[in-house]
């Protein structure tokens, strides 16, 4: 990382000019809250030194709630708080530089305040919390400070607004002469008159988000953009889905290929918030011994109540909700209106409560075998015993393993045909959590190399955030929804923000996916617990870096796409104070 931190000196172009954030120094005094007043009763605040200005010099200030401050030599008490900024009253009233001056109101329901700050030798500075515009809600700061040299600071909150009539710049007063014109500040060029300023019509202000110096030249000023030297950050994208509360998929006529195939097992190990789905776990049959009938009904539903309550997606159940064509609910609850005996995939995304289809299949106890059940030393057990499906002579052999202690569930294949030949006799094996949750059409075959996660609520992706990065600091990124599966996460830099689909570049890469840096200046390692993990980059205390511009993207593995990868939302940091 300090050849990426040698990497920015070199290649960052730092603003010519930089500010400070708008937030008020701490040793900052208060002159309190309200409309139309000037600060300490109109009476000169004393900055501690001679501010030059229009050919003389000031050392008293008198902050208007206006978004502008009279300047004195402290002898008269200036208690005019206008709020209509007009060109003629900026001209002919006292010595006046607006940072903002248009109808403001400092309300002491949003802990407004009118601040002024003489702590930093030579200089002063005043800052406007939490201001509205009068009768507005928009809550946003400004700032000026003026400087021994003649030079005026000002800052302005990205949100900042007005609606009437706004004047930012500096007046002699008195009617010095005829007023000047108003100029267009933004664009630095130099302005030979004292009385320096722009008009604003209503709604109109090019400087939100930014600074604006004011270099004296005495007479004039030449005026420029500037950072205002906040460290920012901000989320755009999104990223791709860890892990979906559901999984399935729907076979040919007869073909499950190895999953529920004759000798296998499948088994849901409940994690935390989440099942851990995979075939690697050997299951063993347990013959029933002394069992109970669930169910001897075509396309019927029967439950079984538990001795004791077992963890499932929607917290614990006390009945299992059985299916004569093959799926459990692990609730008291019907998870569809019907024992429906043709599975479809909208049926399986529309079930209401946590279910394992192990497979959901059209059989026939009513013809030929029995679903049963027993409880053996905590273990809950669901055969189905030689059951025929609809209208054939073979029969299946297959049963559920319900741990009531944990919530895991086994399903041991030992004889197997899907003998059923009609159209609907489509295999669907799968789990949902429910309530119309979202599930991943997904290939076992493959997906079974791995462990497959499925998680109790929400499509969950993968999710990085910050602080700021502020000088002498550094930048915190944190990773969320790391998939339990991946030893790392990586977060990538770059320096500037992009979109492009990920699978344009890796051709295997879920859709979901895209790259929002543009290049890649370095990269941080972090070591997930409970599928979390912070990166952190140093931040120098140089000014050059102030108002340099940081994109970050993390990546971690997966096996719930082709490409084995995830990737988050973007992050952009603005490193300032």
């Amino acid at each position: 990382m300090n050849k990426l931190l040698g990497c920015l000196a070199l290649s960052i172009v730092a603003p010519a000019l930089v500010g400070q954030c708008l937030s008020a120094p701490a040793t900052s005094t208060s002159y309190g809250n309200g409309d139309d007043f000037v600060a300490s009763a109109g009476v000169g605040i004393d900055m501690g030194f001679l501010f030059p200005f229009a050919g003389g010099s000031f050392q008293f200030i008198h902050p208007c709630s206006n978004g502008y401050a009279w300047l004195s030599d402290g002898t008269p008490v200036l208690t005019v708080a206008d709020y209509t900024a007009t060109v003629a009253e900026f001209d002919l009233e006292d010595p006046r530089i607006a940072a903002y001056w248009t109808d403001l109101n400092l309300q002491a329901v949003n802990n407004a305040d009118l601040l002024v700050d003489t702590s930093v030798a030579n200089q002063c500075t005043v800052t406007w919390v939490n201001a509205t515009l009068y009768g507005g809600t928009e809550i946003f700061n400004l700032q000026m400070t003026l400087d021994v040299s003649g030079q005026i600071d000002f800052g302005f909150a990205s949100n900042i607004l007005h609606t009437g009539n706004l004047i930012v710049g500096t007046a002699p007063g008195f009617g010095t002469g005829a007023p000047a014109a108003s100029e267009d500040l933004s664009v630095g060029l130099p302005i030979l008159t004292d009385m320096a300023y722009e008009e604003f019509p209503g709604g109109t202000f090019d400087l939100a988000g930014q600074g604006l110096v004011m270099v004296a030249t005495m007479p004039g000023y030449i005026p420029a953009p500037m950072s205002i030297g906040c460290a920012t950050k901000t989320t755009y994208g999104q990223g791709c889905t860890e892990i979906n509360t559901g999984v399935y998929e729907l076979f040919a006529i007869g073909a499950t290929g190895t999953v529920g195939a004759t000798g296998s097992a499948i088994t849901f190990l409940r994690t935390g918030n989440s099942y851990l789905m995979l075939d690697a776990i050997p299951g063993t049959f347990v013959t029933p011994t002394a069992p109970t009938i669930v169910s001897a009904g075509d396309d019927a539903f029967g439950t079984i109540t538990l001795s004791t309550p077992m963890p499932t997606a929607s917290g614990v159940t006390s009945t299992l909700t059985v299916c004569t064509n093959g799926y459990i609910a692990m609730s008291a609850n019907q998870p569809s209106l019907t024992a429906d005996y043709s599975p479809t995939a909208a049926e399986f995304q529309a079930f209401t409560e946590p279910t394992i289809c192990g497979p959901w299949y059209d059989w026939s106890p009513n013809v030929g075998g029995q679903i049963v059940t027993e409880e053996i030393a905590g273990i809950v057990y669901v055969t189905w015993d030689a059951v025929t499906p609809y209208n054939v002579a073979t029969t299946d052999t297959f049963q559920y393993q319900f741990n009531l202690a944990t919530g895991d569930c086994t399903i041991v294949y030992d004889n197997m045909s899907y003998g059923g030949a009609s159209g609907w006799h489509t295999p669907l094996f799968g789990y949902t959590a429910g309530s119309g949750a979202g599930v991943d059409d997904v290939d076992f075959a493959s997906a079974l190399l791995n462990t497959v996660t499925i998680a109790d609520v929400g499509a969950v992706p993968l999710m990085l955030d910050s602080n700021t990065p502020s000088l002498g600091g550094s930048w915190d990124m944190t990773t969320t929804n790391i998939d339990p599966i991946s030893p790392i996460a990586i977060t990538f830099l770059g320096d500037a923000q992009t979109s492009i689909p990920m699978n344009l570049v890796f051709g295997n890469a879920d859709p979901s996916c895209s790259i929002y840096i543009n290049t890649i200046l370095g990269s941080l390692q972090g070591f997930p617990v409970a599928g979390v993990t912070t990166v952190s980059l140093p931040i120098p205390v140089n000014p050059a870096l102030s108002g340099a511009v940081l994109t970050a993207q993390s990546i971690c593995l997966t096996t719930t796409n082709a490409a084995n990868l995830l990737s988050s939302n973007g992050l952009e940091g603005t490193i300032g104070n």
